[in-house]
């Protein structure tokens, strides 16, 4: 009966280190590093999280890319949420691409209005809350000012060259 008890607690332990040694603290970390510093500029970044609406949107359908948001949580169970603002991917139905659907007589959207197409081509609907891992390359706007026009707490930024798949 110990040994049952014993196997049984043991493997509650083991169920919940795996479950939180696969935290997500890394890409808390790394969207906390580009807001505070200039060292990933021009490096590739890996997040894994969710794509989320962008706070504004043009409706004209003219434009050829779209800022998205990505969000990260340290782990699957935290409240805590970091986003990475302008996750820059382009418009359409390719992969690695993103579809905002909107009825011409609708004004306001949600996420049910925004589909992405991953890595492999799926067509994902944003309101189902798929975790992606998602890699991009970082640019902050100071950096293309001469040095000593630069601000130095200006750490604006755009994620391009965008690949995700579903994690």
């Amino acid at each position: 009966m110990k040994t049952k008890h014993l196997i049984s607690t043991s493997l509650l332990v083991s169920s919940a280190i795996a479950l939180f040694t696969s935290c997500n603290g890394s890409s808390v970390d790394t969207v906390k590093a580009i807001e505070s510093n200039y060292d990933n500029q021009n490096k590739t970044i890996t997040l894994t999280g969710e794509f989320d609406a962008p706070s504004f949107t043009f409706s004209s359908g003219k434009s050829k890319t779209m800022a998205m948001n990505f969000v990260v949580k340290s782990h699957a169970f935290s409240s805590e949420k970091f986003t990475a603002f302008s996750v820059i991917l382009p418009v359409g139905t390719e992969k690695n691409n993103v579809l905002f659907e909107i009825p011409a007589d609708q004004k306001n959207y949600t996420l049910k209005n925004f589909y992405v197409f991953d890595d492999k081509g799926e067509k994902i609907n944003l309101d189902s809350h798929t975790t992606f891992k998602m890699k991009g390359t970082v640019h902050y706007s100071e950096m293309e000012k001469p040095e000593n026009e630069r601000e130095k707490d200006n750490f604006s930024y755009k994620i391009t060259d965008v690949r995700f798949v579903k994690d």
